[in-house]
């Protein structure tokens, strides 16, 4: 089954699934205290995230979104007390590690 834009459920939900488990990559990371690939981790997630355009899943679509940025914050504000360095160095090494 396809939606308007050609993208069908399983695809959805196959992207869903890959942002939730970047997620959880990204938290266990976050745990070992190793931000930057937490960080880099998070940028995924929410690139996949934010993939998922279906009006049926509109609101949970959008709610992943949202916690994405919310915890990808919350570590890039780690990042940030922790090393003191500028906010173009912190993302230089974050996007690095996410390639």
């Amino acid at each position: 089954m396809s939606n308007s834009k050609g993208i069908d459920t399983i695809h959805l939900r196959q992207l869903r699934a890959f942002a939730e488990n970047l997620c959880l990559q990204a938290n266990r990371h976050c745990e070992n205290r190793n931000y930057v690939v937490a960080h880099a981790l998070y940028g995924r997630a929410l690139e996949a995230a934010q993939r998922i355009d279906n009006p049926e899943h509109k609101e949970n679509g959008n709610a992943l979104v949202t916690r994405i940025q919310k915890d990808r914050q919350a570590v890039y504000e780690l990042l940030r007390r922790a090393y003191g360095s500028p906010e173009k160095t912190l993302l230089e090494k974050a996007q690095k590690i996410g390639r």
